[in-house]
């Protein structure tokens, strides 16, 4: 195998097997994922597998980032509650 074979657009598809690996996630979470009604995960069957893009499921990740969260301001919004209500 040529190292040219490593950047083939083949393996910008990916079965669910090797997008475990690369997402470091369970085939049921990627099934649940591809099963969403709002938002799923794009992905095609060819022949009974199921494919996804790479680049489909980075793109659909990066709209799924945890939103951060100013958790002082939070904890300061409760004691300030319970000081109030004693």
């Amino acid at each position: 195998m040529s190292e040219g074979t490593h950047n083939s657009p083949a393996l910008e598809w990916l079965d669910l097997r090797r997008l475990r690996e690369y997402a470091t996630v369970g085939e049921r979470t990627l099934r649940d994922w591809i099963r969403l009604e709002v938002n799923p995960l794009p992905a095609v069957r060819v022949r009974g597998k199921i494919l996804v893009r790479k680049s489909d499921f980075d793109r659909w990740l990066e709209k799924h980032r945890v939103k951060q969260i100013d958790l002082s301001a939070i904890v300061d919004e409760v004691v300030e509650a319970v000081a109030g209500g004693r």
